[in-house]
Parts: structure tokens; sequence; C-alpha cells
């Protein structure tokens, strides 16, 4: 499990956390420290003990215009920094709606595959932005189709093993209530929660991660 507060409260999150559970920055900036007034660096996030960041996240490609490459930039320069990255890709409605939504989430991974070549510190995460907060989720076959096709395009322009090990997780108005359907399909590796993180069914969404175990 990996918790992503806000910035300032990195150092204390992770401060009352017990060990097992990991701490993840929510961004970082495209390159190293200076006169980025605001920004938080990869180097600072190394200095506080924090392993893990997530970039790319749908509300930062569309109200602060990150394009896909400005985020593979970004991913590329926190991985030379040692950071691990949850790396976020997913289609609008609009997009999806025009029968769009392969071809986007292709053309942002293409982004990050470009300038990266070892993918072990990598999770993708897709979010199809039409689900984020809106209370709409993508059916677990409409989720299942995407991960499996972004798994088909790492096979084909990585490698098998990367296809076969980077984990692929779900983030869209996941809830108590659809976990455990939604990780039981095949290249769903788990969740990128938002609003529900932060109630009673969070518990209830962890651990829907051993729904395939007993399978």
């Amino acid at each position: 499990v990996v918790v992503s507060p806000p910035s300032v409260f990195l150092s204390v999150v992770k401060s009352l956390l017990r060990p097992d559970f990991h701490v993840a920055a929510q961004n970082c900036w495209v390159k190293k420290g200076g006169a980025f007034t605001g920004e938080i660096s990869a180097e600072i996030l190394v200095d506080l003990d924090i392993p893990w960041v997530i970039l790319g996240h749908s509300e930062r490609r569309l109200l602060l215009n990150e394009s896909n490459e400005f985020v593979g930039d970004k991913v590329a320069y926190a991985l030379s920094q040692g950071l691990k990255v949850i790396a976020c890709v997913g289609e609008t409605l609009e997009q999806r709606e025009s029968g769009s939504t392969l071809d986007v989430v292709a053309a942002q991974t293409k982004a990050i595959a470009e300038r990266v070549s070892n993918w072990a510190n990598i999770v993708l995460a897709y979010e199809p932005v039409w689900a984020i907060g809106t209370g709409k989720v993508a059916t677990p076959a409409q989720a299942q189709e995407v991960h499996f096709e972004l798994r088909k395009w790492l096979q084909a322009n990585t490698s098998t093993e990367v296809a076969a090990t980077t984990r692929i997780i779900y983030g869209g108005s996941v809830s108590g209530a659809n976990s455990k359907e939604l990780a039981a399909q095949p290249d769903v590796d788990g969740f990128l929660v938002g609003g529900a993180s932060l109630k009673p069914e969070f518990i209830d969404i962890i651990k829907s991660a051993e729904v395939k175990k007993s399978i």
C-alpha cells in the first residue's frame, strides 16, 4: 500500500505509518532543482526519504497542460534520481466516445517508453478521466480491455518481460463496492484510489488484492 498525501504532510504521514505502508508525492519537477518557485524537485523527495511519486495525473495533464512529452521527461528524471513512479494514463469522455481511447493511452505510454529503458520501478495507472470523482466507473470489462491493450502495447514496443512484470493499476471512482469485481480482472493489478481512500471502505479496497489469490 502506497499513501499519497499533499506534499506538506509527506513527512508527517511517513512518520505515522508503519514501515510496510509506503508514501508517495503527488508530483515533482521535471529536472534538477533550481529557481522553480513552488515546485518540488525529485532531489527534495529523495532527501525526505519519500520513495514514490505520482506523475502525469489527469488533473495535471488537463488543468496544467502537461503534455505527453513533459510527463515522459518527468518520469525519466524521477527514475534517474532513484524514485519509483506511478505514471498515469487515461482518456477524456470525448476521446472515449470518439473511439480513440486506445490511441490516446498508447501515445501517453509511448512518450514514457521513448525515454525509459528500465521499467522495474514504474507502475502504470489507467485512469479514465470521465470516471474520476464522478461516481461513474469503467465497467470491469472496459477496464480489462484497456489494461489488456496496454500490456499488449508494452509487449510489442518494449519487451515480453516488461509486459509481464509491469503492474497496471486502475483509478476512477474505485469503491469498496466495486473493487472485488475489478480486482478479479486478469490484467488489473491494483488501484489508484482517490476519495474512497479517506473512508473506512478503503480497507475493503485493500483487501480486494486477495481476490486473485483465491481464484
